[in-house]
């Protein structure tokens, strides 16, 4: 977080955030939703490489 920037900015106040705080704020969203993102690859891999093992398993027994 940009340390020159004054963040003393509450979302239950009536005035909007300035350009600079509101900035700040969308950084740290974009900065989230990547971890998200990568965290939910990763699941998403781990199931594939799951699942290709289990069919390929079933398929090696049907043989």
């Amino acid at each position: 977080m940009d340390t020159k920037v004054n963040m003393d900015y509450r979302f239950t106040r009536n005035d909007e955030p300035t350009e600079e705080q509101l900035q700040v704020i969308m950084q740290e969203v974009a900065e989230e939703a990547r971890r998200g993102h990568e965290a939910v690859a990763k699941q998403l891999i781990e199931t594939l490489e799951n699942e290709y093992l289990r069919i390929r398993s079933v398929q090696q027994v049907e043989i």
